[in-house]
């Protein structure tokens, strides 16, 4: 591990030790409002869970990472590899919008997790944090195994089957 990273990662765990929160696992017919971390490639995935979400009137809100030098459409809900410091961290500018809205919900449906993407999970004010990392140390409430099936459409799908049966239970 360079100097940039572990400078990256002890940062990242300075603003998480300010992070006071407990995971809450809300009834999938409460949630109000949905936040999404997404690549470019999962475009499918994302009109899913916008489709899916849209239908039942819950705001839905997303943040595309792209971790290439691309030039896509400069837009809030956006991040670029010319969005990081020196340091590889995020702006405040571009993520401090998406990073304090307070949503019941954090879906990443990123297959290939990275430093950003951890930092944006990480440091959301989400109640529940979804997704999948093979690694053991991650940022998620809740991390979903794929195993072989490394597609995003299928991790978005598991992503509410899993949230509707944890609320299910929790119910009762």
């Amino acid at each position: 591990m360079g100097f940039k990273q572990i400078y990256r990662e002890r940062k990242l765990r300075q603003e998480l030790a300010k992070i006071q929160r407990s995971p809450v696992v809300h009834n999938i017919d409460d949630i109000k409002k949905v936040g999404v971390i997404w690549q470019p490639s999962q475009k499918e995935a994302v009109s899913y869970l916008r489709n899916y979400f849209n239908k039942n009137h819950i705001i839905f809100r997303t943040y595309c990472v792209f971790d290439n030098l691309s030039n896509p459409n400069v837009a809030n809900n956006t991040l670029t590899v010319n969005d990081l410091n020196w340091w590889g961290i995020p702006k405040p500018e571009k993520t401090k919008d998406f990073l304090q809205m307070h949503f019941d919900v954090l879906l990443n449906i990123a297959l290939e997790q990275n430093f950003v993407l951890d930092y944006i999970t990480a440091i959301s004010h989400a109640d529940l944090k979804v997704g999948w990392s093979p690694k053991e140390t991650n940022y998620f409430d809740l991390n979903i195994n794929i195993g072989e099936n490394q597609d995003s459409m299928f991790l978005a799908k598991q992503q509410i089957f899993y949230l509707a049966q944890l609320n299910k239970n929790t119910s009762k």
